[in-house]
Parts: structure tokens; sequence; C-alpha cells
């Protein structure tokens, strides 16, 4: 092949690939490529939630930023050798869906008050998961997500010793892999991190996501 031919096939698939790269997601990743096996259920993407409507769009991203998504591929290896997997409830949280929770869920305690700082999902760096089994049905828990009971604390170890083996399994899981739950919440884990250094937080606008009015 003549070298100017080569050169312009080199060239073309060099734009090719440049034009078919993702845009920049501020450092977050899309954890369904990065942990195929994953459970992905955002609460927030439906009704089912504590405003009783969808926050997200239909078709929101589940973004963790790079490291923490790392931490968490971790953990799902974990869990599937030894016949378990995780469900993802909530990962990166726009700063926009977070004043609406605050607003409507001050009451539970559940919301940090935006005046006093933001959820470390607004910067990519905390999960909201909970336990599956190998063939991805979710398995019982001591509450159901986001309620607002005392049994929702992560050191109330249930009765139930199946309550208790899932929520031991999901831990063990959470914390050999760099994550820390949070105190009032068994599902809610931190990258541990990223505890006491605060990361810029992600406005659903940054991305160009259009959030439901």
């Amino acid at each position: 092949m003549p070298p100017a031919r080569l050169f312009f096939l080199a060239l073309g698939l060099l734009l090719t690939a440049c034009t078919s790269s993702p845009p920049p997601r501020k450092g977050l990743v899309v954890l369904r490529r990065t942990i195929p096996s994953l459970v992905i259920d955002l609460r927030y993407a439906t009704s089912d939630n504590i405003t009783r409507r969808p926050l997200y769009p239909a078709d929101m991203p589940c973004l963790l930023r790079a490291s923490t998504a790392q931490k968490l591929k971790k953990a799902q290896s974990r869990l599937r050798a030894q016949g378990y997997g995780l469900k993802i409830w909530d990962a990166w949280r726009p700063t926009e869906v977070h004043q609406r929770l605050y607003s409507r869920g001050a009451r539970t305690g559940l919301f940090l008050d935006p005046a006093r700082g933001w959820s470390r999902h607004c910067g990519g760096i905390s999960v909201d998961a909970t336990l599956v089994d190998r063939e991805g049905r979710e398995l019982p828990m001591p509450t159901r997500f986001d309620e607002d009971l005392p049994h929702t604390a992560s050191h109330h170890l249930p009765a139930d010793p199946t309550l208790r083996r899932h929520v031991t399994l999901l831990h063990d899981a959470m914390t050999a892999a760099g994550f820390k739950a949070l105190p009032g919440e068994w599902w809610h884990f931190d990258d541990l991190d990223f505890l006491y250094r605060p990361m810029p937080v992600i406005k659903a606008a940054d991305l160009s996501i259009t959030l439901p009015e």
C-alpha cells in the first residue's frame, strides 16, 4: 500500500476513535460498563422513593468516581465468589436532586441539610447498596431503602439469623474493599479515601443531564 494511503487510513482511524469516545464526566465512570455484573435499580429514577415521584430521568446513568468504582468492583468480586452480588440503589446524586430530597425528607434525618454541606453522593464517592443472590434477586434485609426507623442503623444486628447473615455479608465485603458504613443507614457506604477529604460536588447541569420537573 502506498505510504500516502497508509497515512490517510491511519488519520481516519484516529479521527473515528476521537469522535466515538465518551464525553468527559467530571471524573465519573459508568458503573454498568465498569462492573457489568452489578444489578442497578436507581430508586430515584422511579416513584418508589420518599418523594413518590421520579427525580432522575428514566435513562439516568449510574455513575461513581473512578477510584471509588474500583473499590466497588472489589466488593462485587468478593460477593460473587460467595454466591452473592450487589444491587445499587443510588450512586452519584446531582445536587439538584439532593436539595429536593432534603426539602421533602428533612424530618427523617436521612438527608444532609445543603446549608451545612452536601452529601458525599454528590461528589460520586458514596453508594447505596443491598445484597442479591447469584441470579440477581434481592435478598431480605432489616428494612426497606430510605426507611425512617431505628432499625436502619448499620450497627443494629437483627435477631433474625438470615437478616443478620445478609447484613454481615454486605458490610464485610464493602469494608474489605475500602468503604465505611454510615452509622444511621445499613445501605449507605462512603469511600474511606475521601471520608475526611471533601470532593467537589457535581450538578446534573455539569453533565448536561435534564432532570424531571
